[in-house]
């Protein structure tokens, strides 16, 4: 019997050395109704015994061969030095004298009995010193007299229990209710824990002798440390905390997540660690406004020095550039050189390009002057009252503004002084002054002007300068039918004028030509006299300006 019972405390003692990580295990042996454990606290005997009894248990008794063979299995399970001594159960009261002839010396156990012990193993001879005295075990199991106020290693405590419950097939450690743990013990008191899975409630062995589950996290500590995720208490009742920096998880009460100390800040950029306190930081181009939360865009070209140096700088949200003047480029050395307009593009689509510091002139052809509203653009120019006019092939020939064209020399005319009302300017054609009037007008019997002709239309002047496209050469139907019935008219008009003329003073030698010259709706009317008929104004008019 004894033998297996030994077997079974080598098969404990190499169980109650496994734990969980981080927890401290302490030696310890249950059967027949007793556990027995080993704690390493230097103490003296009665504060030994308190070590013992905290956790319902009292300092061991050894009344049996089965209680010699636990304590020395607990002295070479918690690898006991050479000399170390550990305080037992025994002692010699106040005012009590050692007694050689019984098996104990006189001395009784903590409980008071004397009389049921079968076992003792003392070191040497009885001492005659009276009381008190306290006995100790050494490494070797070896019991010594000691006085009671000395501290000793350790201490040996026992926990007597009624039954125990059956192992589990899945238990990974069970927890004895004093305390130790381990994962191959021969029996289980009641109060035991055990897990089954890691995290997982635990059961409990009850008074009945049955395994039940216990209630949620947190239970005891001494079970999978209650189930918390850092430190348990046992209150009661039970509790879970955390670590600094941790917040427990109000749902389960048991786990810890990490406090971030910006979520209260609402930053609008980014938050920091600053000193251990939490900062708001704005990126880089902004800065920390008045309520150390909003970012506010620095205007680094305000900041001394200026970031562009001689460029200029423009301000971005949350930067800048820098660029060069207009007319001016980056260089690769980063400063501005003159950027030549001419070579890069065409400036002057109607001129020659040429280029200054900074900037290009356009130069225009003979004949044409730059545009005061736009100096890349050139318009055609006359400076005399007399020009050739401009002509482009299908798209007819034009004037400069303010010239008429006349259609029978190819030059332009420009307008006479004459601005009377209702008269309109004529064209200035010869030396006699004859007048050459706009479409829609016509000469004066003097010749001197230009008067509306009344039986068609008069658009004024139009613009004679560069052509805007094909569209302007041709005539609309409208327009056409138009010019034909002044034609009609007109005719009319100068042939009752010549047939009474002939009746007066001879035949006259009328030729009336007409000719659209404008794009739009311009016909230039143009007189031509025979020399015979100059010679006879001559005679009939000594300043030769008679009119028709």
């Amino acid at each position: 019997m004894i033998v297996t019972w030994v077997a079974l405390c080598a098969l404990a003692c190499t169980a109650f050395s496994e734990s969980q990580e981080g927890e401290e295990s302490t030696p310890a042996v249950c059967v027949d109704g007793f556990c027995y454990s080993l704690r390493t606290e230097s103490r003296k005997f009665n504060m030994a015994r308190s070590v013992c009894k905290k956790d319902g248990g009292d300092l061991v008794t050894v009344r049996t061969t089965v209680a010699a063979e636990a304590v020395l299995e607990l002295l070479q399970a918690a690898g006991a030095q050479p000399n170390s001594r550990y305080w037992l159960g025994l002692q010699l009261h106040h005012k009590t004298c050692p007694d050689n002839g019984s098996l104990l010396r006189g001395y009784r156990w903590v409980d008071g009995d004397s009389d049921t012990t079968h076992y003792a193993n003392w070191a040497s001879a009885p001492s005659s010193s009276c009381g008190p005295r306290c006995v100790v075990v050494s490494s070797e199991e070896l019991w010594l007299e000691q006085p009671c106020n000395q501290k000793m290693e350790g201490v040996l405590c026992e926990y007597r229990y009624n039954g125990s419950c059956p192992r589990l097939a899945n238990a990974t450690v069970y927890h004895l209710p004093f305390g130790p743990r381990g994962s191959d013990y021969s029996s289980l008191p009641p109060g035991t824990l055990a897990l089954v899975s890691p995290g997982e409630r635990p059961l409990r062995c009850n008074d009945s002798r049955d395994w039940e589950p216990v209630g949620t996290a947190p239970w005891e500590c001494r079970a999978g440390n209650g189930g918390c995720q850092h430190h348990c208490s046992d209150g009661p009742p039970p509790a879970c905390s955390c670590r600094p920096g941790y917040l427990l998880d109000q749902g389960d009460k048991r786990s810890c997540a990490a406090i971030d100390p910006c979520e209260g800040l609402r930053c609008e950029h980014r938050c920091e660690m600053r000193s251990g306190s939490p900062l708001c930081v704005c990126d880089a181009g902004y800065r920390l406004d008045t309520d150390d939360k909003g970012c506010l865009d620095v205007d680094e070209c305000l900041q001394p020095p200026s970031p562009c140096q001689h460029l200029i700088c423009k301000n971005t949200e949350g930067s800048y550039t820098c660029s060069c003047p207009s007319g001016y480029q980056l260089a690769a050395d980063g400063k501005c050189e003159d950027l030549n307009e001419c070579d890069n593009q065409d400036p002057c689509p109607h001129g020659s390009c040429g280029n200054t510091l900074g900037s290009f002139t356009c130069s225009c052809q003979p004949g044409f002057q730059t545009d005061p509203e736009d100096h890349t653009k050139c318009l055609f120019y006359c400076d005399t009252k007399a020009c050739p006019a401009r002509c482009l092939g299908a798209f007819g020939c034009f004037c400069p503004p303010d010239y008429i064209l006349n259609d029978d020399t190819g030059m332009c005319h420009s307008y006479g002084d004459s601005a009377d009302s209702p008269f309109h300017p004529c064209i200035d054609t010869s030396s006699d002054s004859k007048c050459q009037c706009e479409a829609g007008y016509q000469p004066t019997e003097d010749g001197t002007k230009c008067e509306m002709d009344e039986g068609s239309s008069a658009d004024g002047p139009t613009d004679s300068g560069e052509p805007d496209g094909p569209a302007r050469a041709g005539l609309s139907l409208g327009v056409v039918l138009g010019s034909l019935f002044a034609i009609a008219v007109l005719t009319l008009i100068f042939a009752g004028v010549g047939h009474h003329l002939l009746k007066k003073r001879g035949k006259w030698q009328t030729s009336t030509k007409y000719k659209a010259t404008s794009l739009e709706q311009d016909v230039n009317l143009s007189q031509v006299a025979t020399g015979d008929d100059q010679k006879l104004r001559c005679i009939t008019n000594d300043n030769c300006n008679a009119g028709t």
